[in-house]
């Protein structure tokens, strides 16, 4: 083992960390000129999705609970530090709405259900490599693509826990999702796709069926525990 690969785990946490800092401010600056703090949201989870693509490379997968925790703390620091700067992350990563269904989450961390979904997605991952990954992916990439798709507001389907959601957005999502995970169990197994896409089709649309029913942001930690049972017991 090369003195690279021997120190890549600790590389990988100091990456995450400045990405994390880059991320935090980007997210400052934008709000300061005007973004709304909901755009900022639904636009991080696919940057994190940079650092999703790197859990398999870790050598030791503990090293993993270093980055999700440093991502939380970040959170923490955004909810309870007074300071200028963190009170206008929390501003930026806190939801805004209207929606009488969503839960008044003006007491809970920023991000934090995403960060739960996370979590979720690092234990599965933990457990079963191949399902936290693709997992983890989904929650980076597929659901933030279905809520940009929702957000054209083109055939909604009129869910009483979220009446914006889509038709378009939850057949991107179900694909998506779908892809992900063979993606995710290909990368490990080398298994071919086809056989497959059938358990990825279902486990993708039981996450759909969160989306749909479980109110406010919980469908997304809900989403990762449903759908990695679906894939265990297939």
């Amino acid at each position: 083992m090369t003195a690279l690969a021997a120190y890549s785990d600790i590389i990988f946490s100091a990456l995450l960390l400045f990405g994390l800092a880059q991320l935090a401010w980007f997210s400052v600056m934008l709000h300061r000129r005007g973004i709304s703090g909901n755009i900022i949201q639904h636009t991080l989870p696919p940057m994190m999705a940079i650092w999703v693509l790197m859990w398999p490379v870790y050598i030791d997968s503990h090293w993993l609970w270093l980055g999700i925790a440093l991502f939380i703390l970040l959170t923490v620091l955004a909810r309870f530090l007074p300071h200028p700067f963190m009170k206008r992350l929390r501003l930026a990563w806190t939801p805004v709405t209207d929606d009488p269904t969503f839960e008044n989450t003006s007491s809970l961390l920023p991000m934090f259900h995403f960060s739960l979904a996370l979590l979720i997605a690092g234990i599965w991952f933990h457990t079963i490599p191949e399902f936290g990954f693709g997992l983890a992916l989904t929650l980076c990439l597929a659901m933030p693509l279905a809520h940009w798709l929702d957000r054209m507001g083109h055939l909604k389907l009129g869910f009483p826990a979220h009446p914006e959601q889509t038709l378009a957005g939850h057949i991107a999502f179900i694909l998506a999702a779908a892809l992900l995970l063979c993606w995710a169990l290909h990368t490990y197994h080398g298994t071919p796709w086809q056989p497959l896409l059938i358990a990825t089709l279902i486990a993708a649309m039981i996450g759909s069926a969160s989306r749909a029913i479980i109110p406010g942001e919980w469908y997304r930690p809900f989403a990762m525990l449903s759908m990695g049972l679906t894939m265990w017991l297939l």
